[in-house]
């Protein structure tokens, strides 16, 4: 649990890290932002798919675009490591509302692009104020075919955030909704529209596709000749391994052993995610009111300064300058116990599997090493000789 005075003073800290944020950054040149996503009603099945249409879905720990002017020291300490951790909570609200949907099969959060998957989807952060939110979005399956390039973006609204202030001793709202929902809708009603343009049979074949991707994983010497690539460029199946061939058999006792390893991983994700809930919506309710009170000056008619109101411009400004800079340095702290603050539960979680060490990425690298060890063990002899194909003698 996080302390609640850890909370107030972040609270404040937070503000002034804004303050700091807003006087220092400028948004470089880039394209042109996408239009709005408007209220969106997620598309929720009444049944889950059959399990031979099931598809299996990984959502990669997003990255995000730096800002090229983004130089200040409050931006290369503090602000960054909100921003990272940012590409750890979003992914999970996407893989909440994909489950939420009801249409897909198992969804997990990961550090890297995984081979046991049917649809994998990697999102770029390249805007997050607690006012707006704007991710890239690409969905690529097994076979390579793209499913989804797009850029997603949304307004939140005061109405969106509770009043944190009055309730900072109480624990976060595990009921709220998300203040940008209606992204997270858009991007899985978009999914559901790509899976939907596939028939059954391209989908039954996309998920036999998978199981060879992952086969070839573990050993590609042996199923390299199970797959091959179509006209356009993807993967599809050349010819499928025999029903009873003992090599298919261990592949999916390693595919079962795999999966319950990338649960263990998601889970890591899904605590942090709880962990650092309070924190992070702290942080964009008191960036979102600073954004929209910036919003609002900008907005208002123009006043021709006199000497008197001039210099009391520049006190105001002195003030604001002072104060944040005051809190800079007690923010720095205050990240760096918020970080303490999660280190146990990221630890007992880290150490749960298998004995690995490092980070996730690195226990990821370290698993994938170890699945193909030990699937040579089980192989044996026969490790390096072709898979029978269905109907060969």
């Amino acid at each position: 649990m996080i302390e609640p005075g850890l909370i107030r003073h972040l609270g404040l800290a937070l503000f002034a890290c804004a303050v700091l944020m807003a006087c220092a950054h400028r948004p470089g040149d880039r394209q042109p932002a996408p239009p709005y996503t408007g209220p969106v009603d997620l598309v929720v099945a009444a049944e889950p798919p059959k399990p031979s249409l099931m598809l299996d879905i990984g959502v990669r720990v997003f990255d995000q675009r730096r800002a090229e002017d983004s130089s200040t020291p409050i931006n290369e300490t503090v602000f960054n490591r909100i921003r990272n951790l940012e590409t750890h909570y979003l992914p999970i609200v996407l893989r909440d509302t994909l489950i939420a949907s009801n249409h897909w099969g198992a969804v997990r959060v990961l550090p890297q692009d995984d081979p046991s998957v049917d649809l994998r989807i990697q999102g770029t952060i390249v805007e997050s104020d607690g006012a707006t939110l704007e991710l890239e979005i690409v969905a690529v399956d097994s076979s390579g075919r793209e499913w989804l390039e797009r850029s997603y973006r949304g307004n939140a609204y005061s109405i969106h955030y509770p009043d944190l202030i009055a309730t900072m001793d109480q624990p976060a709202a595990e009921d709220l909704p998300d203040p940008f929902g209606d992204v997270y809708a858009r991007i899985a009603n978009d999914l559901l529209a790509a899976r939907l343009a596939l028939s059954k049979e391209e989908l039954a074949a996309l998920r036999k596709v998978s199981a060879l991707v992952h086969a070839r994983d573990l050993s590609p010497d042996a199923f390299a000749a199970m797959l091959a690539e179509d006209d356009a460029g993807h993967l599809a199946l050349a010819r499928l391994p025999a029903v009873n061939d003992p090599m298919l058999a261990r592949v999916e006792r390693m595919r079962e052993r795999h999966h319950i390893f990338i649960d263990t991983i998601d889970a890591y994700y899904d605590a942090l995610y709880w962990d650092t809930k309070q924190l992070y919506d702290l942080w964009r309710h008191y960036s979102h009111d600073h954004v929209s009170e910036e919003i609002a000056a900008a907005q208002r008619p123009a006043r021709r300064p006199s000497g008197e109101m001039s210099f009391e411009s520049l006190r105001r400004n002195y003030e604001r300058y002072r104060w944040a800079k005051i809190f800079e340095q007690e923010f720095v702290g205050l990240a760096t116990g918020f970080v303490h603050e999660t280190a146990p539960a990221v630890l007992e979680l880290s150490q749960r599997v298998n004995g690995l060490t490092g980070s996730v990425d690195e226990q990821y690298d370290q698993w994938r090493v170890l699945l193909r060890e030990l699937f040579e063990l089980e192989t044996g002899g026969v490790l390096n000789q072709p898979v029978s194909a269905a109907g060969e003698g």
